[in-house]
């Protein structure tokens, strides 16, 4: 089916097919492209970015970076952050821009975590959801410390950050985890299942071909055609009550944008809260450009965390 890309997304749009299908100098361009998108950020001067060190999911070394804006009140909501990346890329470099405008938007502290990726050697499901839960358990414990509230702590997170989101708070409700205000997922992987989006869009597929040679598969740690943990592809979850509030983005071009509707869907008929929003004419990850329609996004989100923090919803 043919495309018309949002003004101003043409070329990102077109991204991740030229990553995997374009020549050896069009594939440079567009990694090139990519990292600009992601690093053309202004960090207003009253805004703090620091790096602590945290036992991870097993007990090694973890970092978090933290993101305090000025002018905070006492006992601040905090906002756990996971990055994108397919599950075996990705770092808390590429979400500055973004931790910033949730941190000053909304405002909160806002908490980055650099979990263990499925690209190196030995890593795979479940460590990093346990990197994530750690990370969760440990900003709940310590919240005081940053300036924040144990009791107002939402998360967000994008592509492969949102899937490890939604398995979170899913491992959250399940082990009496920290109570969660909020769950923003940014056009999340939530499955392995062929919806209709993606035969509808394949020239935007995000994997390869075959599921064997997919970052799903290298995530699980092979994929041998049974029905992967829920933890692992939340989508899979039969009963979704009794978990917090959710926000979901997804991108009309986006070939998991079926899997990220059938979700929100899922969440409303299970008595749970949840936001939908598909943005026009935009592909997978379509909120790394600099636009009006991203910042739109972007103010929408921090509008429901204030909405759910028990703050003063303003205009947006």
């Amino acid at each position: 089916m043919e495309a018309v890309p949002y003004p101003g997304y043409e070329y990102h749009l077109n991204l991740y097919q030229i990553i995997s299908h374009g020549t050896e100098e069009e594939r440079t361009a567009a990694i090139a492209a990519q990292r600009k998108f992601i690093s053309e950020y202004t960090k207003p001067d009253d805004l703090q970015m620091r790096d602590i060190t945290i036992p991870g999911g097993d007990g090694q070394s973890m970092t978090l970076r933290v993101y305090t804006p000025g002018n905070l009140p006492p006992k601040a909501p905090v906002v756990l952050e996971v990055h994108g990346g397919g599950f075996v890329g990705g770092n808390l470099d590429i979400d500055n821009y973004r931790c910033i405008a949730l941190a000053t938007g909304t405002p909160a502290i806002v908490v980055g975590v650099d979990y263990r990726l499925s690209a190196l050697g030995g890593v795979h499901f479940p460590q990093p959801l346990l990197d994530c839960n750690a990370a969760l358990e440990w900003v709940h414990a310590h919240a005081e410390e940053l300036g924040g509230d144990p009791d107002r702590i939402a998360l967000h997170g994008t592509s492969a950050g949102g899937c490890l989101c939604a398995a979170l708070a899913l491992y959250a409700r399940d082990h009496n985890g920290p109570k969660l205000s909020l769950v923003a997922l940014n056009c999340p992987v939530l499955s392995l299942k062929n919806t209709f989006s993606k035969r509808q869009f394949p020239q935007f597929a995000l994997s390869q071909d075959s599921k064997h040679d997919s970052a799903e598969a290298t995530y699980l740690g092979g994929y041998d055609g049974t029905q992967p943990s829920y933890y692992a592809f939340p989508a899979y979850c039969r009963d979704l009550e009794d978990l917090p509030p959710h926000y979901i983005v997804m991108g009309e071009y986006d070939t998991l944008r079926d899997d990220g509707m059938e979700y929100a869907m899922r969440l409303l008929q299970s008595g749970v809260p949840c936001e939908l929003q598909v943005a026009p004419r935009v592909g997978h990850g379509f909120c790394v450009v600099d636009h009006p329609l991203t910042r739109w996004v972007h103010k929408g989100i921090c509008a429901s965390l204030r909405r759910e923090f028990g703050m003063e919803v303003k205009e947006f």
